[in-house]
């Protein structure tokens, strides 16, 4: 039975008894992530989350990942305990307060924005100190060999598939647009050979990182960390905020402390692109809800827009 059928407040309920001897004053669902339960606990006066999954690596690349980075600058949650011996695998970790910025991001004054842009780009650089991995990928561990590419371009044409085959299944959008980008990808190669397979936090974008009273305070959901080129997480970043119909003034000013050259600045285009797809072909899933979540022909067209205005920039 897969979990999203079995994810109870039972179990949650469990877990907390297993962990701290009592139960919990109060559990709040958290619908963040696309392949993990998380929920927020009330222990006494203090907070906890506690992250489920029937994806034992994800778990275990969580707390891999945070294992490996809590001597960093870079706020992130303490792992207290975890356990992947059966099923459901969990982990339960200290509480950051705030929201996503996405959630709260038109209520943030310009200048808000640019500081946490600003936060966030000393912790991009942060994560550098990190070793390089032996290739290239969104890796659950430095021993992760199944995720792992000898390119970044090979990195690329995957996440490309991965969004052709999520539009045939889902059947809103023609294929027809993957295979556009695809076509393009030969015009990067000299670009893609100069990239190393350096770390980055590719999913702090509009979620996983945590605002609160207006300036960054945590980054959560390091399921994962990803090797090769940095502008990919700006791509991601950007075209959530054109799915939003928000202004970009945040993506700048992460751009501007990235100093782009002219080559990334035509290479962010593109990885627009990519995850435009990539949005277009995750519309119709339900990933770790009961229902997918409709879509609208509004929401569509918004999506064909934006591609259609990026090919013309990058073709």
């Amino acid at each position: 039975m897969a979990i999203r059928k079995k994810m109870t407040e039972e179990i949650v309920n469990k877990i907390c008894n297993e962990v701290f001897q009592m139960l919990p004053t109060e559990i709040i669902r958290n619908n963040v992530g696309l392949a993990g339960y998380v929920y927020t606990v009330q222990i006494n006066n203090d907070k906890y989350v506690v992250k489920i999954s029937d994806d034992k690596n994800l778990i275990l690349g969580s707390t891999y990942w945070l294992d490996k980075i809590k001597d960093l600058d870079i706020p992130i949650p303490n792992v207290i305990v975890e356990d992947t011996s059966a099923f459901p695998y969990y982990f339960v970790m200290t509480f950051i307060p705030g929201k996503d910025l996405g959630i709260i991001y038109k209520s943030l004054s310009k200048d808000e924005r640019k500081a946490i842009a600003k936060k966030l780009i000393t912790y991009q650089r942060e994560i550098k100190k990190l070793p390089m991995a032996t290739g290239f990928g969104s890796l659950n561990s430095y021993e992760d060999k199944e995720n792992l590419f000898a390119t970044w371009e090979d990195f690329i044409l995957n996440d490309i598939k991965r969004a052709e085959d999520g539009i045939k299944e889902n059947k809103i959008f023609s294929t027809e647009y993957v295979s556009k980008v695809r076509d393009l990808i030969p015009r990067f190669a000299e670009y893609f050979s100069t990239i190393r397979p350096e770390p980055f936090l590719d999913d702090a974008t509009t979620k996983n990182v945590l605002i609160h009273e207006g300036k960054l305070s945590g980054i959560i959901d390091l399921d994962w960390i990803t090797f090769g080129d940095q502008v990919y997480f700006l791509g991601l970043t950007s075209m959530a905020l054109l799915s939003m119909q928000a202004d970009r003034d945040y993506a700048e000013y992460l751009k501007e402390g990235m100093c782009l050259n002219p080559s990334q600045e035509k290479a962010l285009k593109l990885y627009i692109l990519i995850f435009c797809i990539i949005f277009m072909s995750e519309r119709g899933a339900n990933f770790n809800q009961n229902e997918p979540a409709p879509v609208s022909e509004q929401e569509k067209n918004l999506l064909i827009k934006i591609f259609e205005k990026y090919y013309e920039e990058v073709r």
